[in-house]
């Protein structure tokens, strides 16, 4: 960083008196400032993530995201006097119900609360030249067996662990049916060739025909998750070991 013509003094340097954008440290300064912002008014940092507020009630939320905050409770006063907080002490611009969060869509319904992510599934098919592909409904072969020596011509991994790592933030945020595809497939990221990359071109054929696919929250119900897990016996075709599913 350099001060501009005019204010320089040759063996002098200038201090900052507040941190300004564009600085390595500056999110971080911004973050610890809109934290002993909110402290007072009964608001800490989360044990499951410091991004993430909770106030003292433990029903009312905020996340921070680079200089993006988003509010999480119910619809009433509070919701509306912490917004009123936060516009007393920060430049805030309201916009409203959240419909769009990191490419995550939302939308409410009489039901409940929908997540989906159509356009990063678009984006992910055009990035990777897939977006005519022939959809497919099950996201691998169940009679294909991949190994690390599986036989196939030689590729640049780059491209392999391209697909798997935008797949990946998928799956964490609005798709749980990648979880074991992703998985299996994540282990072949240091010796892919054509054999595996056919394999996550499948998975992309198979985000083709359930691109309009979301998770569902409902009205008035407990966040309770339910599931099941199985294993296969020795399944592992390098290493024989069993393989969680």
């Amino acid at each position: 960083m350099e001060l501009p013509e005019g204010s320089r003094t040759p063996g002098k340097v200038a201090l900052l008196n507040r941190c300004i954008y564009g600085l390595k440290q500056s999110p971080r300064e911004w973050y610890y400032r809109l934290v002993l912002f909110l402290q007072p008014y009964g608001f800490a940092i989360s044990s499951f993530d410091p991004c993430v507020l909770v106030y003292s009630s433990g029903n009312f939320f905020i996340t921070i995201y680079m200089d993006d905050i988003t509010l999480y409770g119910p619809q009433n006063d509070f919701m509306e006097q912490t917004i009123s907080l936060l516009k007393t002490e920060f430049k805030v611009k309201d916009m409203g119900p959240l419909h769009w969060l990191l490419g995550i869509q939302i939308d409410y319904t009489e039901t409940g609360i929908t997540l989906s992510q159509p356009s990063f599934v678009t984006q992910i098919l055009t990035r990777f030249g897939m977006l005519d592909c022939n959809p497919v409904i099950l996201p691998i072969d169940p009679n294909q067996h991949l190994t690390r020596e599986s036989e196939g011509n030689p590729i640049d991994p780059s491209t392999y662990q391209q697909i798997v790592g935008s797949l990946m933030y998928l799956l964490t945020a609005t798709r749980p049916d990648l979880a074991f595809i992703i998985t299996f497939l994540s282990q072949f990221n240091n010796c892919a060739n054509s054999t595996h990359l056919n394999a996550v071109k499948r998975v992309l054929r198979y985000l083709k025909g359930t691109h309009d696919f979301k998770l569902f929250y409902p009205w008035g119900q407990p966040l309770s998750l339910t599931g099941f897990t199985d294993a296969s016996y020795g399944n592992c075709l390098d290493t024989r070991r069993s393989f969680s599913e």
